[in-house]
């Protein structure tokens, strides 16, 4: 033990002795003052008790090794509760035991600081951050990362990345690694079953990044966000679209198909009474239009509301020209004020539009004026018919609601399907002319690459 001690003190940047059980044998006079301790306030102590939670898996790590490993920077509590940054130079062995050589960092103008505050900054995130070494052992984790697991973060810290993580999601891993290597890129994104200690587990996406450079310490450095509410979001829309399905297929062969044997028979009665002209028949053909409007809108409804996972970009005036032709107008004018081209289903947004102007023809008035024109977000329909009171504006989207007598009632609920299914938010106001205005917000424009395709 002397020779150590002498060795210890020969190293002018200072130095701790310790034995392989990490307990502290000696403790240099230059090491002691900056820690603010006595020479012997350390010995007999297990060193880990004094270094910083988030650096003892990578001192310990250090401590194992020879002369040839990368200089670190570290902190070793002060005797007044502070923390102190020492960058450990190198490692002697010297027989069971080691000395770690030590100097006191002054400044902290670099790789410390930068250090010291991306800590602050990841301890404050919701999120889950790891970083794990070339042998694939956690040198840092968040607070968040810790709770997430369900147990504390030094139990964690040097530990194996893999050990905490079950079969299926060391293989996606792995298997997102292999593909970003391939890729020839450095970052990657993958979601798996994050393993708890009480046999659980939490749906998260990770992203990670490989860490490369000279003197790089770090091998992989990782964020994991809980997609609980995500899943389950995407879960109950599954089953919507389920149902959906479901309810068109009932709508298109158990109600269609009876009407379309009653439009048959209807037809022969017809001929039996001489063709038109008679208004029971009338009556009757005119029930069945009613009925084959009704569930074409049903279908529409069923179908428009199935989020839109794949936008296109969409020539905004030119849709609604092609709208404007599927519909009849008959003496109405449309005026084009928009140059937008935004991101949408091309096709529900043209039935979007088409509910729209044969709204605005039904309720304004065969020579209505119809106008299309662009918000800072988003885009308005309006005409210049009556307007629609504010008393009225919110039940105009209820299903079955219509104050025209040969109308369904879906047409403006098929619109607000079609803007939410988009993420968009549609809403009445009053027109330039006092007419209704239907303004729909919240559409992303196309960039100038996809409008250019």
């Amino acid at each position: 033990m002397p020779d150590t001690e002498a060795f210890a003190e020969r190293e002018a940047t200072g130095a701790i002795v310790l034995d392989a059980d990490s307990t502290v044998l000696y403790l240099s006079a230059a090491l002691s003052r900056e820690c603010g301790h006595g020479a012997s306030a350390m010995v007999g102590d297990d060193v880990r008790k004094y270094v910083h939670p988030d650096d003892r898996a990578r001192f310990s790590s250090f401590a194992r090794t020879s002369d040839d490993c990368h200089p670190f920077r570290y902190r070793l509590r002060h005797a007044d509760g502070s923390w102190v940054w020492f960058e450990a130079t190198g490692c002697r062995r010297l027989g069971d035991d080691c000395v770690v050589r030590s100097r006191a960092v002054t400044s902290l103008d670099g790789p410390a600081r930068t250090l010291e505050r991306f800590e602050t900054l990841l301890e404050s995130l919701d999120d889950a951050v790891y970083a794990i070494d070339s042998e694939g052992t956690l040198v840092y984790v968040n607070e968040r990362y810790a709770a997430m697991k369900g147990v504390e973060r030094e139990a964690i810290l040097g530990t194996d990345v893999y050990s905490w993580a079950d079969g299926e999601a060391i293989e996606r891993i792995r298997a997102a690694r292999r593909e970003m290597n391939a890729r020839g890129e450095s970052v990657g994104t993958v979601e798996f079953g994050f393993s708890t200690v009480d046999g659980g587990t939490v749906p998260v996406e990770m992203r990670f990044s490989t860490v490369s450079g000279p003197g790089a310490d770090l091998e992989r450095v990782g964020v994991l966000r809980d997609v609980t509410e995500r899943k389950a979001r995407e879960r109950a829309l599954r089953r919507k679209n389920e149902r959906l399905e479901e309810f068109a297929s009932v709508v298109s062969h158990d109600l269609r198909n009876p009407l379309n044997v009653a439009e048959g028979w209807l037809e022969q009665v017809r001929a039996e009474c001489g063709g038109d002209g008679d208004d029971a028949v009338d009556r009757v053909a005119a029930a069945h239009d009613r009925m084959g409007a009704l569930i074409d809108d049903l279908l529409t409804l069923a179908r428009e509301g199935r989020d839109v996972d794949d936008p296109d970009a969409v020539d905004l005036a030119a849709a609604l020209r092609r709208a404007w032709e599927t519909v009849e107008t008959d003496d109405a004018t449309l005026v084009v004020d928009a140059e937008g081209v935004v991101r949408a289903d091309e096709s529900r947004l043209r039935q979007l539009l088409e509910n729209l102007v044969r709204n605005a023809v039904e309720h304004a008035g065969p020579d209505a004026t119809v106008t299309l024109g662009d918000l800072e977000d988003g885009f308005f329909v309006e005409d210049d018919g009556p307007g629609i009171p504010v008393e009225m504006r919110e039940k105009v989207f209820d299903l079955g609601y219509s104050t025209a007598t040969d109308g369904t009632g879906f047409g403006l609920g098929i619109v607000e399907e079609i803007a939410e299914a988009h993420g968009w938010t549609v809403c009445v106001a009053e027109g330039t002319a006092g007419g209704a205005r239907f303004e729909i917000t919240g559409v992303d424009a196309a960039t100038e690459a996809e409008a250019a395709e």
